[in-house]
């Protein structure tokens, strides 16, 4: 059977308004600051690669607003415009003792890059990692990922604990990567009613208690964006449905639509997902990744999305879903 094609060639797509922010297709938009190259061998280079298989590979761009910009952040890179800035800095787990103490100076740095960046508001966070379930109890390597956040940010942190996006790379190749979304004006961060606060997570979740907000609504002059961190089929702090995807999909996406729920009230507008929605899907199973893709094509028309393989946090999580919404 021939691949479901996902996304139409550039040439069929229209360009997106000036308000869009964020934009998936087959090449690079050209007026963009950033762009990440999802899965599959590119020959057209992007800033930023994220080593995960893709479903049907494709470039997210971040459209730009005014002068463009990039290069060196300390040990990391960067990619920026007028308003907000995209910077990765990647570390060898070997350099350090472990993932534990790799996080630890990972968060470190970006909280001192981010001063001194021009980019002080911290909006959005990714960290990529391999076998992020390998070892059992408080020793498995998302507990550790985990006290190493913390540590770093007990030196103090600037604003209210960013949207985030933890995942596992399927190799077994020990590098983290970080990468943050910044901003020179602030966001403001929001959770989920039916969720509990992630700092709040009782101890049966690790020493430490993950630290992110569910999501972050960001204006400038592209207009109302909302980028929603990585969610998945949890309820208070548990996890839903084990081993049935379905159900977890449908979980998930009741979550999506709670924080809109909230984004629409704090921003005062009328808005719902479909057209000027763009996600992006971690399924861990590898075949399992074209019904995801047919799912979301069904419950959420009209959005753009990207279906790639990537461990979740929680073993028994089968997807992660991240999004980036336009008002």
């Amino acid at each position: 059977m021939a691949p479901m094609r996902m996304q139409p060639a550039l040439a069929d797509l229209a360009l997106p308004t000036p308000r869009w922010l964020v934009d998936l297709s087959t090449e690079p938009h050209p007026d963009a600051f950033a762009a990440w190259h999802l899965g599959g061998s590119s020959t057209t280079p992007a800033p930023f690669t994220l080593p995960l298989p893709a479903l049907n590979a494709q470039y997210e761009s971040w459209l730009g607003q005014g002068r463009l910009r990039a290069g060196d952040l300390g040990a990391a890179r960067f990619a920026a415009d007028d308003e907000l800035m995209l910077a990765e800095l990647l570390l060898a787990e070997n350099d350090f003792s472990g993932i534990r103490e790799a996080t630890h100076e990972a968060y470190r740095r970006l909280t001192d890059y981010t001063r001194n960046s021009g980019y002080p508001f911290v909006l959005r966070i990714w960290s990529f990692f391999a076998a992020i379930n390998e070892g059992s109890g408080d020793q498995e390597r998302y507990r550790q990922f985990c006290i190493g956040r913390q540590q770093a940010l007990e030196r103090g942190w600037v604003d209210a604990d960013p949207a985030a996006t933890v995942i596992g790379i399927p190799s077994r190749t020990r590098w983290l990567r970080i990468v943050w979304l910044a901003a020179r004006s602030p966001g403001k961060m929001l959770d989920n009613p039916r969720q509990m606060l992630p700092r709040n997570y009782p101890r049966d979740y690790g020493p430490e208690p993950p630290r992110f907000s569910r999501a972050g609504l960001w204006e400038g002059k592209r207009g109302t964006v909302l980028l929603i961190s990585g969610t998945a089929s949890v309820v208070g702090h548990s996890s839903r449905h084990p081993g049935n995807l379905e159900a977890q999909l449908k979980e998930t996406l009741r979550n999506l639509e709670e924080v809109l729920r909230v984004a629409i009230e704090q921003s005062g507008r009328s808005t719902r997902f479909g057209e000027g929605t763009v996600l992006r899907a971690y399924v861990r199973e590898e075949t399992r990744m074209p019904e995801v893709a047919a799912w979301l094509q069904k419950h959420v028309p009209g959005a753009q999305f990207v279906v790639l393989q990537g461990d979740v946090c929680r073993r028994e999580l089968l997807c992660e879903i991240e999004a980036v919404h336009h008002f």
